[in-house]
C-alpha cells in the first residue's frame, strides 16, 4: 500500500488496515514536499515519529519500522533524497516512487501479491479489501469511499456537495453507457502490477495523476467496482494539490452556499454523450459518416450543433477513418474507437460542451434533472440514495 505524506500528523498511521491472519502488509510511505511550499519544517513531526521507531535504514533516505505485528512501514524520505518535488510533478512523483518501488520488490520476490494499493494519509481502508482475490484479468479496482464529516457545518456541506458531484459525474457516464464510468480517487484504488508496468507507471503530475493512470489501465482490462464498506476519507479543505478534492472543497466553502454554487454538469451534456456513443457503430460502418445529421435527429438543434462542433475539434472523423483502416471486424473497431475516445477525451468533450451551452448548474438544479434524481432531503440521504445502487455500505451520518 503506497501512501504519499506531506504535512501529515503521525496519527495517520493509526488508520492503516490490519491484514488478514497469516498475511502481512508493507506500507510504502513517501515523505515529500512540493517546491511551492517553502516551509522546510512541514514534515518534521512525521519524520521524527518514523525515526523514533526505526528498525533499520536499508539505504540513505529510507527507514524501516514496525507499525504492528503484521504491518511494516518503509518510509522513503523523498525530500531528503532529492529535495523539494518540482511543481509540475507534485503528488504524482510521490506516488510514482512508491508504486515503482513496490513493483521492484515484487520482481525481486519480496512481495507475493500482484496488486499495488493506492491510499492517502487521510484515508482508512476496511481490512475487508486486503483479503480479496481480484480476477487476474482485472487491470485495476476502484473502491467505495466516503468522506467522513465531523460536525463542522461549512466544511461538511462543501465536502458532501463535492462528493455528490463525483457521484453525479459517474451516474452521467453510466447513463451514457460510457466504458469509463468509475471513480478515480488515488486514496481508494489499486492496480494490477503487470498492467501498472505496461502503463509505464504513475504519471508525474501535480494533480489528477490517479485519473490519468486509471484511464490508461481501463484500456488494458476491467476496472472493478466492488460493493461493500467504504474507504473512509477525512473531510478537510486543502491546498496540497492544484485541483481535486481539497481545492474544490475550499472553493465551495468560500462560496458560502455550496448547494447553490454552479458546479454540476447539466443532464443535457450526458444526453449528448449517450447519443454519440450510440452512434459509434453506425459511424464506424459508414464511409462518410454525417456526425451532425445523426445527432440532430435525437438532440435539440443547439445541443446537436455544439456537440458536433466539439467532436470535430477533437478529431473524431480522422479517428473513425484510422480505426476503419486498422481493424478487422466490428468488435475490434468499436474497441479501438472507445480506446481513442477515452476517459480524458470524454471529460474534455463534456467540459467544452458545458462551456458552450450554458455552463454549470447547482446541486439544487440537477436534483430535478439528473438521470438519477436527488429527491431526498439531506445531503447525506442524497448520497446514500445514489451509492446504495452500487452496493456501497456507508457509515451512517446525518447533515
Amino acid at each position: 500500500m503506497v501512501v504519499p505524506c506531506f504535512k501529515e500528523q503521525p496519527e495517520c498511521f493509526i488508520r492503516i488496515p490490519t491484514p488478514p491472519i497469516g498475511q502481512s502488509l508493507l506500507v510504502i510511505g513517501v515523505l515529500n514536499r512540493p517546491e511551492t511550499d517553502p516551509d522546510l519544517s512541514a514534515n518534521t513531526l512525521l519524520r521524527h515519529y518514523v525515526k523514533e521507531r526505526a528498525d533499520s535504514s536499508p539505504v540513505p533516505g529510507t527507514t524501516l519500522c514496525t507499525l504492528a505485528p503484521a504491518i511494516t512501514l518503509l518510509m522513503i524520505d523523498l525530500e531528503q533524497i532529492e529535495g523539494a518535488t518540482p511543481k509540475s510533478e507534485g503528488v504524482g512523483r510521490a506516488r510514482r516512487v512508491g508504486c515503482d518501488l513496490a513493483l521492484w520488490l515484487m520482481k525481486q520476490g519480496h512481495i507475493e501479491s500482484e496488486w499495488i494499493y493506492s491510499s492517502d494519509a487521510d484515508a482508512q481502508w476496511p481490512s475487508h479489501y486486503l483479503s480479496q482475490s481480484w480476477p487476474c484479468d482485472a487491470a485495476a479496482i476502484s473502491l467505495p469511499f466516503q468522506h467522513v464529516i465531523d460536525g463542522e457545518a461549512p466544511l461538511d456541506q462543501a465536502t458532501l456537495v463535492y462528493e455528490l458531484w463525483l457521484h453525479h459525474y459517474i451516474l452521467g457516464l453510466e447513463f451514457s453507457a460510457s466504458p469509463y464510468a468509475f471513480h478515480t480517487l488515488g486514496s481508494s484504488c489499486g492496480f494490477n502490477a503487470r498492467c501498472y508496468a505496461a502503463a509505464r507507471g504513475m504519471p508525474l503530475r501535480a494533480g489528477a495523476e490517479d485519473f490519468y493512470l486509471l484511464n490508461k489501465l481501463a484500456k488494458m482490462g476491467q476496472v472493478l467496482r466492488p460493493a461493500g464498506p467504504p474507504v473512509l476519507i477525512q473531510a478537510r479543505a486543502s491546498d496540497r494539490v492544484p485541483f481535486g478534492t481539497g481545492p474544490a472543497v475550499t472553493r465551495l466553502m468560500a462560496s458560502g452556499e455550496p448547494q447553490s454554487t454552479p458546479f454540476f454538469y447539466h443532464q443535457n451534456n450526458f444526453t449528448a454523450l449517450k447519443r454519440i456513443l450510440e452512434c459509434f457503430p453506425r459511424w464506424l460502418s459508414s464511409q462518410e459518416p454525417n456526425i451532425h445529421q445523426s445527432l440532430s435527429q435525437h438532440l435539440p438543434e443547439a445541443l446537436a450543433d455544439a456537440a458536433a462542433a466539439q467532436l470535430l475539434k477533437l478529431g473524431l472523423p480522422q479517428a473513425i477513418k484510422h480505426v476503419q483502416g486498422n481493424s478487422r471486424n466490428a468488435q475490434q473497431r468499436a474497441r479501438q474507437l472507445h480506446t481513442w475516445f477515452d476517459g480524458f477525451k470524454t471529460l474534455k468533450f463534456l467540459n467544452s460542451l458545458r462551456d458552450s451551452t450554458g455552463g454549470h448548474q447547482t446541486l439544487l438544479q440537477v436534483s430535478d434533472q439528473a438521470s438519477q434524481p436527488l429527491t431526498t432531503t439531506t445531503l447525506c440521504a442524497q448520497r446514500s440514495a445514489i451509492v446504495s445502487q452500487w452496493g456501497w455500505q456507508l457509515k451512517q451520518e446525518e447533515t
